[in-house]
């Protein structure tokens, strides 16, 4: 039976992204050979252009920020997917809002797909709030809630099979109902750099979230989504049985 290979890319926070975890993320691209890429938001941080109040020292210009996050996106498009998939998070929706908010002359003109150049290299652009399916399952960067909980409320929300990002946790349940069918809710965890986090104790973000991704299996006939969480364990993952280093 037809079946598509997946990899789910979770948020990595560029240009504070863990680069070893990059390296391994690409690694495991290559191996896999995925038909589908799917994006889950937050390749980019949006640092720059952030309502929160900005530490000095760190990266002050868009521009310099657009160049590590474009360089990511074209190693995303070397692994050669048929189709790819981006779905805007919650960080990259900072530009809308900076646009609207200090700049609404240019609001019509700049936008993450054109910066990012998305479309324009074949990639498909989901907006925040918004979400895609892929067979059985629906995908988005988030349904407004944040903490541990986050994977269930979406289950919750959607009453079907769902994957998010945001939380940045490697989580996977499997939830039933009355009627004896039952839906998967998953996250894969982050590729940011936990050192480099501002904006919560460390030892909190240390604690809750956890480095790595997801492949998924695709019977197009069915519409069955095979999910597999790939912890990153000291920069390795175990991918179709085959381990993995960065």
């Amino acid at each position: 039976m037809p079946t598509d290979r997946l990899l789910i890319v979770p948020d990595a926070h560029a240009p504070y992204h863990d680069e070893r975890a990059w390296r391994l993320l690409k690694k495991i691209g290559r191996h896999f050979e995925p038909h589908t890429i799917i994006h889950i938001g937050d390749l980019a941080d949006f640092y720059t252009v952030s309502s929160h109040s900005k530490d000095p020292t760190r990266i002050q210009q868009l521009e310099d920020e657009l160049l590590i996050v474009r360089g990511l996106r074209a190693d995303l498009d070397r692994l050669g997917a048929k189709r790819k998939v981006f779905i805007e998070g919650n960080h990259e929706d900072r530009l809308r809002r900076y646009l609207q908010d200090k700049a609404p002359e240019l609001f019509s003109l700049v936008s993450t797909d054109r910066l990012l150049g998305l479309t324009a290299n074949g990639w498909e652009f989901v907006p925040y709030r918004s979400s895609t399916k892929i067979g059985k399952v629906h995908f988005t960067h988030d349904t407004g809630h944040s903490g541990k909980y986050t994977t269930a409320r979406a289950l919750e929300t959607f009453q079907h099979s769902v994957v998010i990002g945001h939380h940045h946790a490697c989580q996977y349940m499997v939830e039933g109902d009355a009627t004896g069918r039952y839906r998967i809710g998953a996250q894969f965890g982050w590729l940011g750099d936990v050192k480099r986090v501002d904006y919560l104790h460390k030892v909190k973000a240390q604690r809750q979230w956890s480095l790595g991704c997801g492949i998924g299996y695709h019977e197009r006939k069915t519409g069955a989504v095979y999910l597999t969480p790939l912890p990153f364990v000291g920069y390795s993952a175990c991918v179709e049985g085959k381990v993995l280093s960065a």
